[in-house]
């Protein structure tokens, strides 16, 4: 008997999987084993239509899944054509930039990642409008903790969760969530090496395509960081961004100013410098209708 894959990708990986008689859970585990993380999240929305692989990573994942399905060469990869839309998907309007254009290190975030069932992927969904993010540094120079606030609009049906990642000076021990807004903790994983972390959030409740959620959430970081910077990635244009260092009032830095990086290879741009006195504690960068790229804040005690 002849069978006959569907023409249009989504139903033919749909098929395979169906045929292969593995599970979503299953198939993440072997593509994690080859280096070719995809989350079951992922492969869900693919086989439904409502995304497609586009960027490198994941059509390498595609080429993997065709032998982890048992199918010819070849026979994924070769129905994929430019994306569209499919489903009930916001549209994405202005330019967008991949996570390895303003991560250093990238593949350090993908291992990190990986281990939460995450790719590089979904650090852009769903759509941060809106960030505000704000520091506290001990008296003895160290990054203590981080505040953040996000409104977030969902891209597709079904939004339950996010992910945020962040890069420690060391880890001598795992940081902490201190409180949560509107989701909560489910996991933690990071990559000891690039002390590299990533947590992944649960929403309290499943968002549809277009709606709009408030959360915020608190992390302490490990003793001792030594970081004299602090900055975010925003992938895709939002409406505005607060950037907030709250210094120990007893030992206040000398100098302090804000930063924009368009992409990690071009060089850093400051932005609203200043001499700290006793009487300025606290630093804040504002930039309203940010474009994609790094956006930090420096400071020095010299």
């Amino acid at each position: 008997m002849t069978t006959t894959m569907p023409a249009d990708f989504s139903g033919a990986l749909r098929a395979a999987i169906q045929r292969s008689g593995l599970s979503l859970n299953e198939i993440s585990r072997r593509l994690r084993e080859r280096s070719t993380p995809v989350s079951i999240s992922a492969l869900s929305y693919w086989q439904n239509g409502e995304n497609r692989p586009e960027r490198a990573s994941s059509l390498a994942a595609v080429s993997a899944l065709e032998t982890i399905l048992g199918q010819p060469p070849e026979t994924l990869t070769a129905l994929l054509g430019p994306r569209r839309p499919r489903g009930r998907w916001t549209h994405r309007p202005g330019p967008t930039i991949a996570f390895d254009q303003v991560w250093d290190r990238p593949e350090s975030v993908a291992r990190a990642l990986a281990k939460v069932d995450a790719t590089p992927e979904e650090l852009d969904t769903p759509h941060r409008l809106s960030q505000h993010v704000s520091y506290r540094v001990d008296g003895h120079g160290h990054e203590e903790s981080m505040r953040v606030r996000r409104l977030i609009r969902a891209d597709h049906d079904g939004t339950t969760r996010f992910l945020f990642v962040t890069r420690c000076s060391s880890l001598n021990q795992p940081p902490g969530v201190t409180f949560t807004e509107g989701c909560r903790p489910t996991r933690f994983r990071a990559d000891v090496p690039s002390s590299t972390c990533a947590f992944e959030f649960a929403l309290d409740r499943p968002l549809d395509a277009g709606e709009l959620a408030a959360v915020e959430f608190g992390v302490r970081f490990p003793p001792g960081q030594t970081d004299r910077h602090a900055q975010l990635a925003i992938y895709r244009p939002a409406r505005d961004l607060v950037l907030q260092i709250a210094f120990d009032p007893d030992h206040l830095p000398r100098h302090c100013n804000g930063f924009f990086r368009p992409r990690n290879a071009m060089p850093v741009e400051k932005r609203g410098e200043v001499a700290f006195d006793r009487a300025a504690g606290t630093f804040q960068f504002i930039t309203l209708d940010p474009v994609p790229g790094q956006y930090g804040i420096q400071w020095s005690w010299d």
